[in-house]
């Protein structure tokens, strides 16, 4: 027995002595073999391979056609198939990996065209410790020494197509490659493996890459566009009854099939609004059928089967959003078509699963057995205010796994996409660890979070791991309060006294490392939502100088590339010189209003408190000498839209008030419509306003009613269509708490 375990003890002891080694004292026996029949993506993975060994370790291995020595073998090739076992290679799902050893050879390989490049990058991260952390910061051990790696991983990611929509990954194709994205918003190269797109992209109707462009056939076939209070309206939905509209749908996209060979899917999905056909045919349709989204499949199938027809390969996309996001009822979508779920009106700060978001659950759950297939487009940051704090931090992972075991088969992730960069919210973590769960769901969201920051912000790590902590436990708080993607403000769930405290903590972390050419911008972007959240806030603690304060930020922001700070726009530059002119008003905005008598009441400019869309083509923010704190929206009476809806920082039973004018010679009818919507009831309340108690240059306070204020309920202002009014404007909001005031 003793001679046994004597004879096992020298063997292991030789296996040691043996062990073999890829690089040391500056040399190799090792080569990078790339079969001669490596597709572009291949030869990219041989090369990415060849330099960072080389940063690692100093030593260049050469690649090759073949090798009868030990090589590291790169690509799907005969030889890989008998080592590997693969008796076919598109047998491989969609983007697998393979990493193996085998006796002295490491195979890497993977499904065409990306999966190689991928395999060669997990070895990198896996075995080698490389990080990729944004496209200007990568992380390279350095040895000497380098032992023969042993992986032994088969992977497939379970999302096909998978997409951080972050403007930090669109920049560089090869970083967003880095971190396994590839799809919607990406450009990759084919030596990058290239990219899965959805023709046309997204809202094709007639808005995005419009399949029906209203400038072209509204004039001849106003029919065609969808009907509201009696008239066609050419900036709507399409009225998708009519079979002739339908065929026009199907031919625009054959052409555009015809135009594009290779496409996989291709988008018609409905436009970016609510106003969905209310002609007598479409109700009548619904009526029998079930709701809209039973005539929106019913006319994508229509289009899915002339599409199958010649292009058999081909996916039709269409989206499940806001009035189609609740699933058919008995119109089953066809077996080429996917169906896009959105995510918007859900709670940020829980998953799906949580309580406050099921009825989005209970949808998607619906949606898989309506749909053969799924593509998810998730919301994941503050449109409205990219830089505002928005800890969603543990809701991704749980999503992404809930996606999962709905079958789900594409997964973008919308986040800053257009331009907020680094002042998202450490914007840099999180288009790496969106994209890190993309990838593997199953990973550990704290441990990736607690990876980044320390191999990111360094010796400062603790002090941006305590704002997360303090961002995440101030909305553990509040529970009650329903956040969305288009938050206007921090109050409902932050008390002021945790957010002071995190900036400061941030704040004092940057002043330490200020100097420090590598942490110091760092730490300057890191400390900018917190920094822009105490800026905008009404209740700003003594010491700290927000006038003074919003310039400096502006300038870090513009620093570290931010563009705009918003879904919609404003520079940093922009949202300084607002912040320097609203903080030197009052927090009550304007005087008094008589309305509130001596008691309690809120004012609030209008563009302080709301979001103002579609800025510069049918809401304007001017100058006004009437106005209360200097400027005014004003909305041309040309249209109905709730250009102006947001929800206010309060919560409770009020009063609301507003102070309105409108331009009209003839003052007749109604101007403007002002009231409450309640996302989740889908309740409506509102008032509107004639023309005569608010025409000529004077502002007037109108009552709108008694209403219930929530985090799930939006105020709105809209214009009433009416030829005798020209314009209404808008200046401040007012909110008496209910009994007190006149």
């Amino acid at each position: 027995m003793a001679g046994r375990f004597l004879v096992m003890i020298l063997c292991l002891a030789g296996m040691a002595v043996q062990a073999r080694m890829l690089a040391d004292a500056g040399k190799s026996d090792y080569v990078i073999v790339l079969a001669p029949g490596a597709i572009p993506a291949e030869k990219s993975a041989a090369f990415e391979l060849q330099e960072f060994l080389r940063e690692i370790s100093g030593v260049e291995l050469p690649v090759v056609a073949e090798s009868t020595g030990p090589a590291i073998r790169v690509g799907q090739s005969p030889e890989a198939a008998r080592a590997l076992g693969i008796a076919d290679w598109g047998a491989l799902k969609p983007d697998e990996i393979i990493l193996k050893a085998v006796g002295d050879d490491l195979y890497l390989a993977g499904d065409r065209p990306r999966g190689t490049l991928y395999a060669v990058y997990e070895l990198l991260e896996k075995e080698f410790g490389v990080r990729f952390w944004t496209a200007s910061a990568t992380r390279v051990p350095k040895a000497e020494t380098l032992k023969f790696p042993r992986p032994d991983i088969r992977f497939a990611p379970p999302f096909e197509v998978r997409s951080a929509g972050y403007e930090l990954l669109f920049r560089d194709p090869r970083f967003a490659v880095r971190l396994r994205n590839n799809g919607h918003g990406f450009a990759n190269p084919p030596e990058l493996g290239g990219d899965v797109q959805l023709l046309g992209g997204v809202h094709t109707f007639s808005e995005n890459m419009p399949l029906i462009r209203s400038d072209r056939w509204f004039p001849v076939h106003p029919e065609w566009f969808a009907e509201r209070d009696g008239k066609r309206i050419a900036a709507s939905q399409l009225c998708l009854t009519n079979r002739e509209l339908r065929r026009e749908l199907a031919a625009q996209v054959l052409e555009r099939l015809r135009r594009h060979p290779g496409t996989r899917y291709v988008s018609v999905s409905q436009n970016d609004n609510h106003w969905y056909c209310r002609c007598a045919a479409c109700m009548e349709f619904v009526k029998r059928n079930g709701n809209q989204a039973d005539l929106l499949i019913d006319a994508v199938n229509e289009v899915a089967a002339a599409v199958k027809k010649e292009f058999p390969e081909v996916y039709v996309e269409t989206l499940a959003y806001y009035y189609t996001r609740t699933p058919p009822e008995r119109i089953r979508a066809a077996d080429n078509v996917v169906v896009r779920y959105c995510t918007i009106e859900a709670d940020a700060f829980h998953p799906l699963t949580g309580k406050s978001n099921q009825a989005l659950l209970k949808d998607l759950a619906g949606w898989r057995r309506m749909a053969p297939q799924l593509m998810v487009w998730h919301y994941v940051t503050d449109f409205r205010k990219y830089y505002q704090p928005h800890p969603n931090w543990r809701v991704i992972g749980p999503d992404l796994r809930t996606f999962r075991e709905c079958g789900v088969i594409s997964i973008y992730e919308q986040g800053p996409w257009n331009g907020g960069g680094a002042a998202a919210d450490l914007g840099e973590l999180r288009a790496w660890l969106v994209s890190k769960l993309l990838w593997n769901p199953d990973q550990d969201a704290e441990a990736l979070i607690d990876e980044f920051l320390v191999g990111y912000y360094g010796p400062a790590a603790e002090a941006v791991r305590g704002y997360i902590d303090l961002m995440n436990a101030a909305a553990d708080r509040h529970p009650e309060v329903k956040t969305d993607c288009y938050a206007a403000s921090t109050e409902a769930w932050l008390d002021i006294g945790t957010l002071t405290e995190a900036w400061r903590k941030l704040e004092a972390a940057y002043e330490r490392f200020r100097e420090d050419p590598v942490y110091g911008p760092r730490l300057a972007i890191a400390a900018v939502p917190a920094g822009c959240a105490l800026v905008e806030r009404h209740d700003r603690p003594a010491g700290i100088d927000t006038v003074k304060l919003a310039p400096e930020l502006a300038r870090r922001m513009k620093e570290a590339g931010v563009t705009r700070m918003r879904e919609g726009g404003t520079s940093p530059e922009e949202w300084a010189a607002e912040r320097i002119r609203l903080n030197s008003i009052s927090d009550r905005d304007g005087s008094r209003p008589a309305v509130a008598g001596d008691g309690p009441f809120r004012a609030w400019s209008i563009g302080r408190i709301f979001p103002l869309n579609a800025l510069g083509t049918e809401l304007f923010w001017e100058e006004d000498g009437a106005s209360l704190v200097g400027k005014a929206v004003r909305m041309p009476n040309t249209h109905d839209r709730w250009h102006v809806v947001g929800k206010m920082p309060v919560s409770g039973r009020f009063d609301l008030y507003a102070d309105v004018r409108c331009d009209s010679t003839v003052p007749t009818g109604n101007a403007v419509r002002i009231g409450t919507y309640a996302w989740g009831e889908k309740k409506e309340f509102f008032r509107d306003i004639p023309a005569s108690e608010i025409a000529g240059k004077r502002y007037r306070t109108v009552k709108v009613g008694t209403v219930e204020l929530t985090s799930d309920v939006s105020i709105f202002i809209a214009p009433v269509v009416n030829p005798a009014v020209s314009s209404i404007w808008i200046d401040r909001i007012i909110l008496i708490p209910k009994g007190a005031g006149k």
